[in-house]
């Protein structure tokens, strides 16, 4: 796994009192990572063993800040089952880079 996916999925992790999605995200291994220009899709694994997340749980993912990026990037992680499926980030500005290297993690907006 990437450092900036580890990092959005740490963010995450810290913004929910979820116990089952922060133990979804400790056992979440990346099974396959697709580049699309203007960003990426991250798709997961996860422990066959955690739990579901509850249906009535809001995610919250973050917002990247860099100098590298037009307008920013958001970040969206998604569900299937309750169960973690993939991460989407995404340029606002048009290009992504394959390495992103300088940048910070923000609450929405």
């Amino acid at each position: 796994m990437h450092k900036l996916d580890q990092e959005i999925l740490r963010w995450i992790a810290e913004q929910t009192d979820s116990n089952e999605l922060k133990a979804q995200i400790d056992s979440a291994n990346v099974i396959k990572r697709d580049y699309m220009r203007t960003g990426y899709f991250i798709f997961f694994d996860v422990a066959p063993e955690t739990l579901p997340v509850d249906k009535a749980l809001s995610l919250v993912s973050p917002d990247i800040l860099s100098s590298e990026l037009l307008d920013g990037a958001g970040t969206t992680l998604f569900l299937r089952n309750g169960k973690i499926h993939y991460l989407e980030i995404y340029a606002r500005g048009g290009f992504f880079p394959k390495v992103l290297e300088s940048y910070s993690l923000a609450a929405p907006s």
